[in-house]
Protein backbone atom coordinates (compact mmCIF):
# COMPACT_ATOMS: atom_id res chain seq x y z
CA UNK A 1 0.00 0.00 0.00
CA UNK A 2 1.15 3.47 -0.88
CA UNK A 3 0.02 6.10 1.20
CA UNK A 4 -0.12 10.18 0.05
CA UNK A 5 -0.42 12.28 3.33
CA UNK A 6 -1.18 15.86 3.36
CA UNK A 7 -2.39 16.02 6.51
CA UNK A 8 -0.45 17.95 9.61
CA UNK A 9 -0.88 18.29 13.36
CA UNK A 10 -3.54 21.03 12.85
CA UNK A 11 -6.13 17.54 12.93
CA UNK A 12 -5.34 14.96 14.86
CA UNK A 13 -7.82 12.50 13.93
CA UNK A 14 -6.87 13.12 9.89
CA UNK A 15 -2.94 13.22 11.01
CA UNK A 16 -3.27 9.29 12.59
CA UNK A 17 -5.71 7.56 9.99
CA UNK A 18 -2.47 7.36 7.10
CA UNK A 19 -0.62 5.61 9.70
CA UNK A 20 -3.47 3.53 11.29
CA UNK A 21 -4.31 2.91 7.31
CA UNK A 22 -0.30 1.48 7.75
CA UNK A 23 -1.28 -0.74 10.52
CA UNK A 24 -3.89 -2.35 8.73
CA UNK A 25 -1.79 -3.05 5.27
CA UNK A 26 1.04 -4.04 8.16
CA UNK A 27 -1.52 -6.61 9.49
CA UNK A 28 -2.22 -8.32 5.88
CA UNK A 29 1.52 -8.55 5.25
CA UNK A 30 1.21 -6.02 2.83
CA UNK A 31 4.71 -3.47 1.84
CA UNK A 32 3.71 0.17 2.57
CA UNK A 33 5.17 3.61 2.20
CA UNK A 34 4.41 6.97 3.22
CA UNK A 35 4.85 9.80 1.11
CA UNK A 36 4.16 13.21 3.01
CA UNK A 37 3.44 16.78 1.69
CA UNK A 38 2.04 19.89 2.78
CA UNK A 39 2.16 20.31 6.58
CA UNK A 40 2.54 16.17 6.65
CA UNK A 41 5.84 17.31 6.45
CA UNK A 42 6.16 18.30 9.74
CA UNK A 43 5.55 15.02 11.13
CA UNK A 44 8.78 14.11 10.09
CA UNK A 45 10.77 16.60 12.43
CA UNK A 46 8.69 16.15 15.75
CA UNK A 47 10.21 14.17 18.11
CA UNK A 48 8.71 11.16 19.61
CA UNK A 49 7.25 13.05 22.55
CA UNK A 50 5.38 15.32 20.10
CA UNK A 51 4.02 12.24 18.08
CA UNK A 52 2.57 10.84 21.39
CA UNK A 53 0.78 14.21 21.69
CA UNK A 54 -1.52 13.21 18.63
CA UNK A 55 -4.58 11.27 19.03
CA UNK A 56 -7.70 11.16 18.03
CA UNK A 57 -10.92 9.79 19.83
CA UNK A 58 -10.47 6.01 20.00
CA UNK A 59 -7.31 5.95 18.08
CA UNK A 60 -3.85 4.95 18.82
CA UNK A 61 -1.04 7.99 18.90
CA UNK A 62 1.04 8.78 15.82
CA UNK A 63 3.98 7.56 17.64
CA UNK A 64 2.45 4.11 19.15
CA UNK A 65 1.28 3.08 15.43
CA UNK A 66 5.17 4.24 13.85
CA UNK A 67 6.41 2.15 16.74
CA UNK A 68 4.55 -0.83 15.87
CA UNK A 69 5.58 -0.16 11.67
CA UNK A 70 8.95 0.21 12.70
CA UNK A 71 9.35 -3.15 15.28
CA UNK A 72 8.22 -4.89 12.68
CA UNK A 73 9.74 -3.61 9.87
CA UNK A 74 6.84 -2.96 8.24
CA UNK A 75 7.47 0.90 6.68
CA UNK A 76 9.35 0.51 3.69
CA UNK A 77 9.96 4.26 3.13
CA UNK A 78 8.47 7.58 4.67
CA UNK A 79 9.40 10.34 2.00
CA UNK A 80 8.90 13.88 2.73
CA UNK A 81 8.09 15.81 0.01
CA UNK A 82 11.35 18.11 0.04
CA UNK A 83 9.66 21.70 -2.10
CA UNK A 84 7.41 21.09 0.44
CA UNK A 85 10.14 21.17 2.97
CA UNK A 86 11.87 23.95 1.87
CA UNK A 87 8.49 25.85 1.97
CA UNK A 88 8.35 25.48 5.59
CA UNK A 89 12.03 25.89 6.30
CA UNK A 90 12.40 22.01 6.69
CA UNK A 91 15.91 20.51 5.51
CA UNK A 92 17.28 17.27 5.64
CA UNK A 93 18.86 17.61 8.90
CA UNK A 94 15.68 18.77 10.78
CA UNK A 95 14.11 15.11 9.68
CA UNK A 96 14.14 12.26 11.98
CA UNK A 97 15.82 8.74 11.30
CA UNK A 98 12.99 7.12 9.65
CA UNK A 99 12.42 9.36 6.88
CA UNK A 100 14.24 11.46 4.24
CA UNK A 101 13.67 13.60 1.61
CA UNK A 102 12.31 12.93 -1.87
CA UNK A 103 10.92 14.47 -4.91
CA UNK A 104 8.33 13.90 -8.30
CA UNK A 105 9.99 11.19 -9.25
CA UNK A 106 10.13 9.32 -6.06
CA UNK A 107 6.06 10.39 -6.06
CA UNK A 108 5.75 8.51 -9.30
CA UNK A 109 8.15 5.38 -8.73
CA UNK A 110 5.92 5.16 -5.47
CA UNK A 111 2.87 5.33 -7.23
CA UNK A 112 3.92 2.84 -10.18
CA UNK A 113 5.20 0.13 -7.55
CA UNK A 114 1.93 -0.60 -5.65
CA UNK A 115 -1.14 -2.18 -6.29
CA UNK A 116 -2.83 0.68 -4.01
CA UNK A 117 -2.51 3.82 -3.31
CA UNK A 118 -4.22 5.89 -0.44
CA UNK A 119 -4.59 9.46 -0.12
CA UNK A 120 -5.07 11.59 3.12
Amino acid sequence: MFIITTIGTENATKTVLPFVAAKGAMARGEPMSIFAMQEATRLATQPEEQLEEIKAPGLPTVAEVLAELQENDALDEFIVCEPCATARNITAEDLTEWAELGRSPDLARLTEEYDTTITF
